[in-house]
């Protein structure tokens, strides 16, 4: 498909005004046609506003201001699709005596004070994003390095995944969890631990050195790399392992290049549609109803596939359905229970879940007795949502903020969030220049921090600081000043100040 042409110098405005006029008609004659009570379109008008505001000064999907685009997007799947879905299903909304619940207060307010701290760190940084790649002369990965040690890092950390899930942690309960760690050395279980970590590194950097070279043989290797991971994924019942190859090429195509290949694009989202379904009768079924283990499943893959082919209609329909995709992401409704119950029938946890930020850097050698803070699980206990103790509960990292210090957690951590983003954003960012430490830095912050918004913050932030480390180090093994070997421009010449350059391919 051929690249939509640019956009003219000052259009990112009236861009963003025709947009937000068409989303509040949409959901105005939505609201008119279903009927639905209360559809809440101030907030989801107000929502949308914010989250599509970064449109304005868009330069490019590699740019400084790309990372705050890719989170404000996620931060309305998460925020606002569920509330669309609604209003367009005829779902009526709990009544309110304000025109904004404390909960949609909170959710704008956050992402207000991300967006604002974002742009604050960007503008601090100025110029200096392109300072370290001149300083340093350009320095880059050989490209048989980068080959080679993509595909050895996606063999250990696949290897590593399976074993974590077929013989140490074989069940999602938290007995199965104590029985597999017991049965294996603390030294073996930080090397799985570690070793599931670099997957996502070994895909990243196939996928560069696709997109550098364009090789044929690249591709191949990356189909496989793909194929795999979905079957990994469906084996041991995580979504998002099976989404993990696709999106990280999609993302690297998109960083690299600073377009969106529509293509690619549409063809993930035909698998989701189509594959979700699948996913969720499968794991109600032969996860659920007959209780297979996840060895069996491989020894007969076939079958089980059958298996869940078979319920997926069963799943998908009635009142016991499974929830959508959509659905899935919201956090809307975890955000309201932490919102509207925290210092009333459940106390504020004034910090507690955020301990493991410093206590998982402390061996325990020093630290016998750190504490082992499942933030999850204890938002499930704490307002009894199910009566498993294994069940886990999202509570975002903006109401785990709330659910610690109320406002304050979201006043005061949202800008730090928004920070730290726009520091990557503005140091990072591939238009400034195309390196594979860019890229790993990058992408990282985009799943751990922005994707992984939807989960607890401790977890987060540790696994994102070790996986910078990790490639700091690799950064310092590997890193050499560029010459003809270079798979890509090191240093970036100065480009037209366009702000949407060919977006789309």
């Amino acid at each position: 498909m051929k690249s939509l042409q640019p956009l003219p110098n000052k259009s990112g405005v009236w861009v963003f005004a025709a947009l937000n006029a068409a989303f509040v008609v949409a959901i105005v004659a939505g609201a008119a046609v279903s009927g639905a009570q209360n559809p809440r379109l101030l907030y989801l008008a107000l929502l949308f506003a914010l989250c599509s505001s970064s449109i304005i000064d868009l330069d490019g999907w590699n740019g400084r201001n790309a990372l705050l685009a890719m989170f404000m997007v996620i931060y309305f799947v998460f925020f606002g699709v569920g509330g669309v879905a609604a209003l367009m299903r005829g779902a009526a909304a709990p009544p309110e005596a304000s025109p904004l619940s404390a909960t949609e207060a909170v959710v704008l307010v956050g992402g207000l004070l991300l967006v604002l701290s974002y742009r604050a760190a960007v503008a601090m940084l100025g110029g200096r994003g392109r300072a370290p790649l001149r300083r340093r002369g350009g320095r880059e990965w050989p490209i048989g390095t980068i080959v080679g040690a993509g595909a050895a890092l996606w063999v250990v950390g696949t290897f590593a995944t399976y074993y974590w899930y077929f013989h140490v942690v074989t069940d999602v309960t938290n007995a199965a969890t104590r029985k597999g760690l017991a049965s294996h050395s603390e030294l073996v279980i930080s090397g799985l631990i570690l070793a599931q970590l670099v997957q996502p590194l070994g895909i990243l950097l196939t996928a560069y050195a696709w997109r550098t070279r364009r090789s044929a043989v690249l591709v191949a290797l990356l189909a496989v790399m793909v194929a795999l991971q979905v079957v990994l994924g469906f084996v041991i019942d995580i979504k998002g392992t099976a989404l993990l190859g696709g999106v990280l090429v999609i993302v690297t195509i998109v960083l690299i290049d600073g377009r969106l290949p529509v293509w690619w694009i549409a063809g993930a989202a035909l698998f989701v549609q189509l594959s979700f379904p699948v996913f969720q009768a499968y794991r109600v079924v032969v996860h659920g109803d007959l209780g297979l283990a996840r060895t069996t499943v491989l020894d007969h893959l076939g079958k089980a596939l059958h298996l869940a082919l078979s319920a997926e209609q069963r799943v998908e329909h009635g009142p016991d359905r499974a929830q959508t995709f959509f659905e899935r992401l919201s956090l809307m409704g975890s955000v309201q229970m932490i919102v509207e119950r925290t210092g009333v029938d459940v106390p504020y946890q004034r910090g507690h879940t955020l301990t493991p930020l410093i206590s998982t850097f402390v061996p325990r050698l020093l630290w016998a007795g750190k504490p082992d803070v499942q933030a999850g699980q204890l938002v499930n206990q704490a307002f009894h949502v199910s009566d498993s103790a294994d069940t886990y509960i999202s509570p975002s990292h903006l109401g785990e903020l709330y659910w610690n210090f109320g406002w304050a957690g979201v006043v005061l951590g949202m800008p730090i969030i928004g920070l730290l983003c726009g520091w990557v954003g503005a140091r990072f960012n591939l238009r400034d220049g195309v390196t594979v430490t860019r890229l790993l830095v990058t992408i990282l912050t985009l799943q751990y921090i922005i994707h992984g918004f939807e989960g607890s913050i401790a977890v987060s932030y540790v696994v994102w600081l070790r996986s910078l480390a990790a490639v700091a180090a690799l950064d310092r093994l590997f890193a050499r000043p560029a010459g003809r070997d270079a798979p890509g421009p090191v240093t970036a010449a100065p480009m037209p100040q366009r702000r949407f350059p060919n977006l789309l391919a």
